[in-house]
């Protein structure tokens, strides 16, 4: 298949429609074409969809002039576009796609393309410092897809990042909305540049590799055990399910696991379930017997303090992270309950820097989300069951941002809830892994449909996010920038930076490490950054 040079759709008149590239300002603008040049020969193809009850005529065409000489300033159709879209029933979506360019040049025009439920196109832009410039082309994709002039041209420098947004309501779908050429039943995400033949970019979310350690990118799978101070080898502990991980601010990383237990377990165990690792992955220390039933979230705050949920208890522990002696217990042991002293099966926890105020997902039991003083009072809590905006299907995990936004994973309705700190809705990110429900019940993996687990990252300005079978890096606004998939259950992940440099850039070269915990899989791995760009898939319309 050749190079897309000029495109249209959905114009709605009749009437020419002409397009002079002169008219951008741009003195000589036009395509290199023929012998020696990148387009040797032109091609056009009209695509029909017969809506009318009667045969329709028509004289669809394009008129081309051409020029002896050859252009001072040559351009070329570029392409911007989602290869992965998914768009689950009943949600409206944010698909984005991050590029980095790579060679800059100037973009002169702009064609936005998608089908019904598309809404508003367009694509933010930042410079390699980070400072966000003039976005590029938004446009009603119901408005007639045609190539329009930007009102001025756009430098694209490289290392420049651009990300490309395509809105779809899809509040009145039943149904899963794929990728596909059909107007009717599929929808595509397209912008088109017309551009300055020199400019590259790169596109898709990154990939992240498996990361060597000190021992490898897999600690505490199921046939390692560890061995901690002065306990024999006798003593060593198998690791079991890995339900949560945590990150202090010395770097240190910390799992908390149930051996040989289960989420059904009773009575509390008598090994230590949380393991203290250094940020390569070494054995510290291990704490926490005889405190827990069933282990679930865990946390560290801006002290380094850990807090840590028990949903076979239901109870939330604040604990030192040398001694692991208990600091605080929020809940009543032993008795769930919606109190404003009682939780039933309480997920997760997270802790607000500036203010010191504990934010509980809970949990299994409630579908609330429950505010406590530093001191453990009670101040105020919001959410109910269902799946509206500030409701919840198990309100699964909890983290905040230096914005002043809580960010909620509601795990069965495969979603992150954004709030404030008081509790209003603010926006919500739906995952596509929620279009996958009745394939995760075929294959009896209900995880993968579940959106399990969210941390934020504020030196990275970034999230990390478990969504089914894989977790997703997601910039401020939700937008996916990496990915990794095929895991057993990933249950939890945190993101940590590497080197000296905590600069977030969206696209390219990055410095941080995943580390996910993996609930199925009992094990633990550490992911790096992979700046090697997606395949870009050719798609027209």
């Amino acid at each position: 298949m050749g190079d897309l040079l000029y495109a249209w759709a959905r114009t709605g008149q009749k009437t020419p429609i002409g397009l002079d590239f002169n008219e951008s300002g741009v003195a000589d603008a036009a395509y290199a074409v023929g012998a020696g040049t990148d387009i040797e020969w032109l091609a056009l193809q009209v695509h029909y969809q017969q809506m009318e009850p009667q045969p329709v005529t028509d004289s669809s065409g394009i008129k081309l002039w051409f020029h002896r000489d050859p252009p001072r300033f040559p351009l070329k159709f570029e392409i911007l576009m989602s290869t992965r879209l998914v768009i689950p029933p009943r949600v409206v979506l944010d698909e984005c796609v991050t590029c980095r360019v790579r060679a800059g040049g100037q973009v002169i025009a702009f064609r936005n393309h998608a089908h019904r439920l598309a809404r508003d196109i367009w694509s933010d832009h930042w410079d390699a410092n980070g400072t966000q410039l003039d976005s590029i082309g938004r446009l009603s994709a119901q408005e007639p897809q045609i190539i329009r002039h930007l009102p001025k041209v756009q430098d694209l420098r490289a290392g420049d990042t651009l990300q490309l947004h395509c809105m779809y309501d899809a509040r009145h779908k039943n149904e899963v909305t794929t990728l596909g050429l059909d107007e009717r039943t599929r929808e595509m995400c397209n912008q088109y540049y017309v551009s300055s033949a020199s400019l590259r970019f790169d596109c898709g979310a990154e990939r992240l590799s498996p990361l060597s350690l000190a021992f490898d990118h897999v600690w505490a799978s199921a046939e390692r055990r560890y061995v901690i101070a002065e306990s024999s080898p006798a003593a060593a502990v198998q690791i079991g399910q890995v339900p949560a991980v945590a990150l202090d601010p010395a770097r240190n990383v910390y799992f908390f696991h149930r051996g040989a237990g289960g989420f059904f377990s009773k009575g509390n165990l008598d090994f230590d379930p949380i393991v203290r690792l250094d940020s390569r992955g070494r054995l510290v220390s291990s704490f926490g017997r005889e405190l827990f039933a069933v282990p679930h979230g865990l946390y560290a705050d801006a002290s380094g303090a850990l807090w840590a949920t028990d949903v076979g208890a239901h109870t939330v522990l604040k604990l030192d992270p040398l001694t692991g002696k208990v600091l605080m217990r929020l809940g009543t042991p032993g008795k769930p309950g919606a109190g404003t002293d009682t939780f039933n099966k309480p997920t997760d926890v997270a802790v607000d820097p500036s203010s010191g105020e504990v934010y509980v997902s809970d949990g299994y039991g409630n579908s609330r989300i429950i505010v406590f003083s530093a001191q453990g009072v009670y101040l105020r809590q919001w959410g109910s069951h269902g799946s509206g905006q500030g409701q919840f299907n198990v309100p699964h995990s909890i983290t905040l941002d230096t914005r002043g936004r809580v960010y909620v994973a509601d795990r069965e309705n495969a979603r992150i809830q954004v709030f404030t700190t008081k509790g209003d809705f603010v926006a919500e990110w739906p995952s596509r892994v929620g279009a996958f429900k009745a394939t995760a019940r075929i294959m009896k993996e209900p995880f993968r449909a579940h959106v399990s687990s969210i941390f934020y990252s504020a030196s990275l300005d970034i999230f990390v996010v478990t969504e089914g079978a894989g977790v997703v890096l997601r910039s401020p606004s939700g937008c996916e920038v990496a990915q990794n998939s095929g895991m057993n259950w990933p249950h939890d992940a945190i993101i940590l930076p590497t080197g000296n440099s905590s600069k977030a850039v969206l696209a390219g070269e990055r410095g941080f490490v995943v580390v996910v915990a993996e609930l199925d899989g009992k094990k633990l791995q550490w992911f790096k950054s992979d700046p090697r760009a997606a395949a870009r898939q050719s798609m027209y319309g």
